[in-house]
């Protein structure tokens, strides 16, 4: 989820070069660097383009005898054995043909095919196992379904744009404000949330950007903040993000952050980008900027609280799980992956394993 081609995307920019992909990596991490001649290895399009969003009909997918269904049906995971084949016996269809046409059509052993597009191919939700309760823990869901967006600014993600590296999502109308610091009691009437626990040892900062700055170019991370807050050793602090955002956050100890040459920021980042149900929201932790600029490699983990998918880098890079070193920034896929109602997601500073 790495936006790791982001030194190269301001000059592939100017040539009217655009890299499509999937999710995640390239999409989030789209680094322009100046003066840096593009790659044409790294412009190759690694996996096909999504052609319409999460938001749009889905196409119902054929289901054989005995495999299992699922659907959410009034904010319930329904499921399932389809027991229906698609073909009509020749006894089946003699007793049709002795039953009134009035009623010959209507067979509920059909209910399945109509309801099959709610059935995820990655992680699915779990959603009647999920807690619910508004007010209550942070990563519970409300119990009448319904999400807040309670000081968010307005979207201005357009329905139907393509998804691929140029995909910028929702930035929020002002910029910045899809993405917001909310109370303990009031984080699980939102759909995404992010729950920071504080390092060990001295107070961190951490910044929030999208993935294009307010200059509507991919430079969300070149000194602009959507948010910024500090959290002392034992403090937990919670964001909510809008749906349709796609961006990260960048975390250090003390005031002062680390940048580049070109002025991004280096220290390590968790990305992220989130989608409503029944789209794909993913996240990663990275080090690429920090390791690219030779500075300090801070540890940070991120785990999905009801999936328990986990990217995460320690300290001083001693040891890496699903997450991005300079090493893989030309891959995509890597770090936590869901389908699900809302996001919620744990992060830990200054992580050493």
């Amino acid at each position: 989820m790495q936006f790791k081609n982001s030194m190269l995307l301001l000059t592939a920019l100017s040539a009217g070069s655009a890299v499509a992909r999937l999710n995640g990596h390239q999409r989030r991490h789209a680094h322009p660097k100046h003066e840096v001649e593009v790659d044409p290895d790294v412009l190759t399009p690694a996996l096909p383009m999504i052609t319409h969003l999460p938001d749009t009909e889905a196409e119902i997918e054929p289901r054989a005898v005995g495999d299992v269904v699922s659907c959410t049906i009034d904010g319930v995971l329904q499921t399932w054995i389809n027991n229906w084949s698609g073909e009509v016996s020749s006894a089946e269809s003699s007793a049709a043909a002795a039953v009134p046409t009035t009623t010959s059509t209507t067979t509920p052993t059909v209910v399945p095919t109509t309801t099959a597009e709610a059935s995820p191919t990655e992680v699915e939700s779990s959603v009647s196992a999920v807690p619910t309760g508004g007010g209550g823990d942070w990563y519970t869901y409300p119990k009448d379904g319904s999400f807040c967006t309670e000081g968010f600014g307005k979207r201005n993600y357009q329905s139907g744009q393509p998804l691929g590296i140029l995909w910028s999502g929702n930035t929020g109308i002002p910029w910045g404000s899809n993405i917001i610091e909310v109370k303990e009691n009031e984080a699980s009437k939102y759909r995404n949330i992010i729950k920071f626990e504080g390092a060990n040892k001295e107070d961190w900062t951490v910044i929030f950007f999208n993935k294009k700055g307010p200059d509507g170019e991919m430079t969300g991370w070149y000194n602009h903040r959507a948010l910024t807050f500090t959290i002392s050793p034992g403090q937990n602090k919670y964001v909510a993000i809008d749906s349709f955002s796609t961006g990260g956050w960048t975390a250090f100890p003390g005031t002062d952050c680390p940048l580049d040459q070109n002025g991004g920021y280096a220290a390590t980042w968790g990305e992220f980008t989130v989608m409503d149900a029944p789209g794909t929201s993913s996240w990663d932790v990275s080090c690429i900027q920090a390791q690219n600029a030779k500075k300090t490699i801070q540890g940070m983990k991120i785990c999905d609280h009801h999936h328990g998918q986990c990217s995460s880098i320690s300290n001083g890079l001693s040891k890496m799980i699903n997450a991005y070193t300079s090493a893989e920034a030309h891959l995509d896929g890597i770090g936590g992956n869901i389908k699900s109602e809302a996001v919620r997601l744990l992060v830990n500073l200054d992580y050493a394993d």
